[in-house]
């Protein structure tokens, strides 16, 4: 595949360019109010918080986040929600707005939402959350991808390749699916947080490694919420950057023709995109306006804004684009790929050409289906490719178009195979800095090789041959032995995680343009070992004063226990066993970062979560006692990383009498637990207070106005690793159409009343056993 440089500045020279003038602006532009025509969505606006607004292109649904009641679980952290438009034409009618539900929402901080409609109608939408008990991703904000079939949206997946340590969110998906815009803090950037796009490699199934969008999108200012138009060079986007009307002002970029590739950024290179322009007054405000989205028409703009007049701490508005600002005309093309002769939908692969630049996606299956979105006034050469099948040309003359269109054009593909006698397969093996490494490693090739076989090298590259034309008479029966073929590859080396890969050799046989080749270059990564937390580790207990246990965690864990690590919680019921007339106390901590209420819940979560499975493994309920102390009872005073990795903890007492204050709480069992009947349960939800004057804050956003802090830890405000947040509310997030699924899975915590939902690390907990 070519690099993402490449791919983007391929893309615009495709798209052409608009009436955008990104000549230097000169002062602050101003549309009378008339042609503004700015508008307070008032059925969707609440006391509450409404915010990041996502309207699909064709303007039918508007998502967005919220603090409204009503939410999943009922407590106040932001949902993401949904409207439906009634109307095809003129002023929008909105029906009363919806929670999108599980799984998409959890019980704490769901929102930034961007959604494609795919070739088969169905939508998928890319959001922002932390990680959660089933729901895996780095301890801060992360991006989440779900898709929504039969009417029901799939269990959020992260996007791994794009996810860090640091604060990844508020996605924007092309409408073709070819790239994925974003704002993050992470190392690389220009100022405290800059946008960032990952292009989607449609043969390996995976999005590339994510670019920064360069020095002049970016700036020493936060630049946050893009939004990639459904022309695909338009780029809206905010920012607290000087010379703004207000706090966080909404810009536009379009990308340049006849850039080189290399111009994309992120380096003292030229860049590849105008000079972002202010939209100017009214548009912005002496407030805060943000999370602009413009349908495919280019002709209505949706925002986010705190200014006067408004119903709650963020409205969303709906407003006329200015001229200067507008996108290009976007023509679609869409239709099926297929057999001819047959319905058979084909996984075709096609390059869309002018004279200037190219890009390549592939169709969906199983129907074959595609769609791309091309810019007017130009003329394209579409070329449809795919393994065993004869190619096709095909010529789009859009010159002469000049309103947003679609155009349905079919493509029915005959059958020409052409293998070679056997195709090689090379592999090789890296770690994570590039560095190659020679492994033990076995191969299966299914059907025809079950077992594992040793892998032969040549140097340090294992070779594989795999007979086609030499084995089989016809190529149709090549062609058929290849598409059930699929390569399993283990591996094993000194100081690294085992490996285990597998992939279907059609995928990786196809090149960029769908051709077939004859030698395959395949590179794992083997990942250092240790760089995978542990959930659970057994260490001794130096505390005394009855002190059997420890039970350490990672920042906002509160369960998981494997099987191998689970020994230390059996030697503490064989330690009880020798003296069964004492209690078993279990006392919960936190670190003293999050809010006092956050922590004190989640410290009861982790005690609860001990005496289930010391339940589990034998000691009778009513013999154990937990108890939570929140932050209050520090083992370490250090504010360092080891300090508060001391006082994440939940320890385990033996008493003769139950001490003072002391009762049984308990909680209901993780999924996969065994349920304990507690002898009293402590079950209050929490309800939602109304909004107060303050300026939401999303969990995983950095305060643009905020000084910079230069601290090593990046957290997020109100969970457990987020230092002491100021007295601001958090911004909401958006949602997309769906009924609630099924019953909500209680988490192993509760969830805060009012602040941003906690973030979810990969389990790292140790048992200390004495």
């Amino acid at each position: 595949m070519k690099s993402m440089m490449t791919g983007i500045a391929g893309l615009a020279l495709i798209a052409g360019f608009a009436v955008f003038n990104a000549g230097a602006q000169t002062g602050i532009p101003t549309t009378p109010d008339n042609q503004a025509q700015i508008l307070n969505l008032g059925v969707i606006n609440t006391p509450y918080s409404e915010y990041t607004p996502y309207i699909t292109p064709d303007e039918h649904f508007l998502f967005f986040q919220s603090d409204r009641p009503d939410g999943v679980e009922g407590a106040g952290d932001f949902d993401l929600w949904y409207s439906e438009n009634e109307v095809t034409e003129g002023v929008p009618k909105f029906k009363p707005p919806v929670n999108v539900g599980l799984p998409v929402n959890s019980a704490y901080f769901d929102g930034h939402p961007s959604l494609r409609k795919l070739p088969s109608g169905d939508y998928e939408m890319y959001f922002c959350s932390f990680a959660l008990e089933g729901r895996e991703g780095p301890e801060l904000t992360n991006i989440y991808y779900t898709i929504m079939k039969n009417g029901k949206w799939s269990a959020p997946v992260p996007i791994v390749e794009i996810n860090t340590d640091f604060h990844d969110r508020m996605p924007s998906i092309s409408q073709d699916g070819h790239y994925l815009f974003f704002s993050s803090d992470r190392p690389g950037g220009f100022g405290r947080d800059d946008i960032w796009v990952s292009e989607y490699d449609f043969a390996a199934k995976r999005w590339g490694k994510p670019v920064n969008a360069g020095r002049t999108i970016n700036t020493p200012a936060s630049e946050v919420t893009p939004a990639i138009h459904s022309d695909n060079i338009t780029l809206y986007f905010s920012s607290d950057r000087p010379g703004g009307v207000g706090g966080i002002d909404i810009y536009v970029t379009q990308m340049i023709q006849g850039m080189p590739s290399t111009a994309m950024g992120g380096g003292d290179g030229e860049s590849m995109w105008k000079k972002p322009l202010n939209l100017g007054k009214p548009y912005n405000s002496t407030f805060d306006d943000e999370y602009p989205t413009v349908i495919r028409n280019g002709n209505y703009m949706y925002f986010a804004s705190n200014r006067e007049g408004g119903q709650g701490k963020f409205d969303i508005f709906r407003a006329k684009v200015p001229d200067f600002a507008k996108p290009e005309v976007v023509v679609t093309m869409r239709g099926r790929v297929k057999e001819k002769f047959s319905e058979k939908g084909i996984e075709a692969n096609i390059r869309i050409t002018d004279a200037d630049g190219e890009r390549n996606f592939s169709t969906q299956l199983p129907e074959g289906l595609y769609s791309a979105n091309l810019i007017n006034k130009k003329q394209y050469k579409m070329v449809v490719t795919a393994p065993g099948y004869a190619p096709i040309e095909y010529i789009a003359d859009l010159r002469d178009v000049h309103t947003p269109i679609t155009i349905q054009k079919d493509f029915e593909m005959e059958r020409a195979l052409a293998f070679p006698k056997e195709l090689t397969v090379n592999i090789t093996f890296v770690n994570e800095k590039g560095a190659t490494l020679k492994p033990n490693a076995t191969y299966r090739l299914s059907p025809d090789i079950k077992d594992d076989t040793i892998l032969p090298f040549k140097k340090s590259t294992g070779v594989l041959k795999v007979p086609l034309m030499s084995k089989y008479k016809k190529p149709e029966d090549a062609l058929a032995a290849l598409e059930q073929m699929q390569l399993s590859v283990a591996a094993k080396a000194k100081g690294y995680e085992d490996l285990a890969e597998t992939r279907m050799l059609t995928d990786l046989m196809r090149g960029n343009a769908g051709e077939m080749k004859d030698t395959i270059d395949l590179k794992l990564t083997m990942k250092a070992a240790g760089s995978t937390p542990t959930p659970v580790d057994i260490v001794d207990c130096k505390a005394g004063n009855g002190c059997v246990a420890i039970a350490y965690f990672s920042t906002n864990v509160s369960s998981k226990l494997n099987n191998e690590k689970a020994a230390g919680l059996k030697k503490v019921v064989e330690l009880w066993n020798k003296e069964p007339h004492k209690y078993v106390y279990v006392y919960g901590h936190t670190d003293s970062r999050g809010t006092p209420g956050y922590n004190m819940k989640l410290a009861r979560s982790r005690a609860a979560f001990v005496k289930r499975r010391l339940v589990q493994y034998g000691i009778p309920a009513e013999m154990i006692i937990t108890k939570s102390f929140g932050e209050t009872k520090p083992a370490s005073k250090e504010d360092t990383a080891e300090g508060r990795r001391l006082n994440r903890r939940a320890e385990i007492y033996f008493d003769t009498a139950k001490r003072p204050g002391d009762e049984v709480i308990e909680e209901k069992a993780a999924p996969g637990e065994k349920q304990v009947k507690p002898k009293q349960q402590k079950n209050k939800s929490t309800k939602k207070k109304p909004a107060k004057n303050s300026k939401p804050l999303p969990p995983e956003e950095v305060e643009p106005s905020a000084k910079e802090n230069n601290s090593d830890d990046k957290t997020v405000p109100g969970a457990e690793g987020t230092p002491k947040p100021k007295p601001e509310a958090a911004k909401p997030v958006e949602v997309k159409p769906v009924e609630k699924q099924g019953t909500v899975e209680e988490q192993p915590f509760s969830k805060p009343s009012d602040k941003p939902g906690a973030p979810m690390a990969p389990p790292n907990t140790e048992i200390k056993v004495q």
